[in-house]
């Protein structure tokens, strides 16, 4: 394994950053990998629908059932590929290789890693003890990636099955008399016919995605245990080392060079033009006055690609014009009204459906942002060591404030202001204090809500209570009496 050659970049990525890279890798290789997955399942699957062409979803069943069996043919190209070895596809199945296939077609068959799991039977080799040890530690953190990874690829056969089969009944006419379904809604022969090879199609169109991503989840995490970024940074630094090493040796001899030429080239060497500053001023006037910088043009609406040369003598482009045109002379609106109609809807549904999916994927982050549910947690029932629960107040808070004031309980008596006043923002307000936040943060949420009055009176109580809860400075008796009044004022179910 020659980690030079390596034509990935190895750096730590997440479980879905790696299934993101295995199907880069086989959209890139998709041609032989695709292929390679043709020649192992096309002979067996002709040979089975000759065989089953009253029920041809037994073949359909075999072929998929054998999904294991075709997938390491794509695992033994990629693994190569990956390493620059341009192996073709003939070559690849001389070395097919076959170990511990059984267990994959019988016990193994439903695993939900499969993807993942792969790559240790068919390129390590592992079997019994060692491959379960190895298993164990590769699985890590990933197996939950693994799952979605095998789920998704299922469900995106299951989409191009049925999205081929809809293809076929949509754009058959119907003068073939080829239904899939009979009068009650059953499958016919022909039905399942449709069924039995759009669902080999898929499976052969998925496969190179489903194993890729899989084979890339093997490759981040051994990456992440092998450290193979380090190693290659280690190795990329000791080339530049020696670069630089023979980039010195070559400088002297350039300099040893560049004195013996100097030494014999002759001294009185005249340049073949001259200009002094009037003439190369003159020259540059000259140059700009061409056509090349003499066009200076500004737009500022939308307008399709080279339009200046498409457009006919009415401003619009020549292939609409002949678009028009061919629609006049082919269909006839008086009799052919209906067809005509037919396909004009077809045409502009097709337009619109395709511009929604473009929009659809060219804005689905702040999409994904406006439509994620903001998740609320549930109000606090403590805060700051403070029981902040409507249950816990009395029915009179600000004059049970002042008795325990007056009773020379100025702790206690702060404290039940204090909480008081959180209790009835978070339920009168709904200020999502948590319990994290400090009573800065619980002020500032405040001053958000954008109520002068009430942020101005919290303000003046936080500050009294942390005097008073940290600095152990008590108040004067008419600052609490003015906190009572602003909480009657500001907080209390019947203000004034």
């Amino acid at each position: 394994m020659n980690l030079d050659k390596l034509q990935v970049n190895a750096c730590m990525r997440t479980g879905w950053q790696a299934v993101d890279l295995g199907f880069l890798m086989a959209r890139a290789w998709f041609r032989p990998l695709f292929g390679a997955v043709l020649l192992a399942m096309l002979p067996l699957a002709a040979v089975l629908l000759t065989v089953f062409r009253d029920s041809p979803f037994w073949v359909l069943f075999i072929v998929w059932w054998l999904k294991p069996f075709w997938e390491r043919l794509p695992l033994y190209i990629a693994s190569r590929r990956l390493f620059d070895e341009d192996v073709g596809v003939r070559a690849s199945i001389r070395t097919f290789p076959l170990k511990d296939i059984l267990p994959w077609l019988l016990w193994r068959r439903f695993s939900v890693q499969r993807a993942f799991d792969n790559p240790v039977t068919v390129l390590e080799e592992l079997r019994g003890t060692q491959r379960r040890a190895r298993l164990r530690v590769l699985h890590g953190k990933y197996s939950d990636v693994a799952l979605g990874n095998q789920l998704t690829c299922f469900c995106f056969e299951l989409l191009t099955c049925f999205g081929l089969v809809l293809v076929f009944d949509f754009f058959t006419p119907d003068s073939f008399n080829a239904n899939i379904t009979d009068r009650y809604g059953d499958l016919t022969l022909l039905g399942e016919w449709v069924y039995t090879l759009a669902g080999i199609a898929a499976i052969g169109l998925v496969m190179p995605f489903h194993t890729m991503a899989g084979f890339a989840l093997y490759l981040n995490r051994r990456i992440e245990l092998e450290a193979w970024d380090i190693e290659i940074s280690f190795r990329k630094l000791a080339s530049r080392k020696r670069t630089a090493a023979e980039g010195s040796a070559g400088i002297l001899a350039s300099l040893l060079l560049a004195l013996l030429i100097a030494a014999g080239t002759p001294g009185d060497v005249s340049a073949a033009v001259q200009h002094d500053r009037d003439s190369a001023a003159e020259l540059i006037d000259q140059v700009l006055a061409g056509d090349d910088f003499g066009r200076e043009r500004t737009v500022r609406k939308w307008r399709f690609r080279d339009w200046g040369e498409t457009k006919g003598e009415d401003g619009f482009p020549e292939w609409l014009i002949d678009f028009f045109e061919w629609w006049e002379t082919h269909v006839n609106w008086s009799t052919d009204f209906s067809g005509a109609a037919v396909w004009l809807k077809i045409i502009l549904v097709t337009v619109f459906a395709g511009l929604l999916v473009y929009l659809i994927r060219r804005y689905r982050g702040p999409l994904s942002r406006l439509v994620r549910a903001r998740r609320k947690e549930a109000a606090p029932e403590v805060l700051f060591g403070l029981d902040v629960t409507p249950q816990s107040l009395p029915a009179d808070v600000p004059g049970e404030v002042m008795t325990r004031w007056r009773n020379g309980s100025q702790r206690e008596a702060l404290s039940l202001l204090y909480r008081a006043s959180l209790s009835r923002l978070i339920d009168r307000y709904e200020l999502e204090f948590r319990s994290s936040h400090t009573e800065a943060e619980c002020v500032a949420l405040v001053r958000a809500r954008g109520i002068d009055s009430l942020s101005d009176y919290f303000w003046r109580l936080t500050d009294v209570w942390r005097r008073l809860a940290y600095g152990h400075q008590v108040p004067a008796g008419e600052t609490v009496q003015g906190l009572c009044s602003g909480w009657c004022k500001e907080l209390s179910d019947e203000p004034g």
